[in-house]
């Protein structure tokens, strides 16, 4: 299940929310981030390696990242990509009816798979689009703080949201 939280901001009264964690949709939202980093949505670099590996994953969590730099933050995707330990173990996985090796991919992998199943190829860290600089991942205490993305006044978090 996926958490967000919402907010309304106090100075210019924006509604504003952001979600994190996963949802009922999760195998499909992973395939898609799949098929952008095949692509070759996140550059050139991370597709050559996702192609080379047909067992890549990825963490495919909704994740919101904060610029040290100049405090904007957006919600997005951690592309990292992480190879199993034992590619023949993974292939045998059981996902509904099948195996992977009969699904001829991994449907999806989850947080505490990645921990226990792979390691990772190549770490992408998250860039600011707005001054490019490198973001982190939010803590639990900077989630609920989120500057308004109009006007930027700090807010505090009004409502907790459970989805799917």
């Amino acid at each position: 299940m996926g958490n967000g939280l919402g907010f309304h901001c106090k100075k210019c009264h924006y509604e504003y929310e952001v979600r994190t964690g996963i949802g009922m949709r999760f195998p499909i939202a992973y395939r898609e981030a799949l098929k952008s980093i095949a692509a070759g949505d996140y550059g050139i670099e991370l597709q050559q390696l996702f192609n080379a590996n047909p067992l890549a994953a990825i963490n495919g969590e909704g994740i919101v990242y904060i610029c040290r730099a100049c405090g904007k933050w957006e919600e997005g995707l951690d592309p990292t990509l992480y190879a199993p330990d034992n590619p023949e173990q993974i292939l045998n996985q059981q996902f509904g009816e099948k195996t992977v090796r009969e699904w001829g991919y991994v449907p999806y992998v989850m947080d505490y798979d990645l921990k226990e199943q792979y390691h990772v190829i190549k770490r992408i860290y998250h860039k600011c689009s707005h001054c490019g600089k490198r973001m982190h991942k939010a803590t639990n205490a900077e989630l609920e703080t989120l500057p308004c993305p109009k006007c930027g006044e700090p807010n505090r978090a009004t409502d907790f949201i459970c989805w799917d």
